[in-house]
């Protein structure tokens, strides 16, 4: 099996509205790609409960059966859709794959 971990980090200046606003809009895009690939094994999305400067404000955390079925996600025109729509906000990215 294959984990894909994504953990976005948005940037600064933000109000406390705009973080909570562009973290339940992160949820709404990425939270649906997991019903619509039936190769994605499992695929969870969540918001981080701590507030700390070294912690990640959201995640998702992504199985898939082989690299090819990775790689298959990451070409997809869902996830393709996902990406863009995402990209008005403003974040950083951190990706881990490993072989579970």
């Amino acid at each position: 099996m294959i984990k894909h971990i994504v953990i976005f980090k948005l940037t600064q200046p933000y109000t406390s509205g705009e973080k909570k606003s562009s973290l339940k809009r992160l949820n709404e895009i990425f939270s649906p790609l997991g019903k619509m690939l039936d190769f994605i094994i499992e695929y969870k999305t969540a918001i981080n409960i701590l507030e700390a400067e070294y912690a990640g404000d959201f995640v998702i955390n992504s199985t898939f059966r082989s690299l090819e079925d990775l790689n298959r996600y990451i070409a997809s025109e869902e996830h393709r859709k996902a990406v863009a729509e995402a990209s008005v906000i403003r974040k950083t990215k951190i990706v881990a794959d490993y072989i579970d």
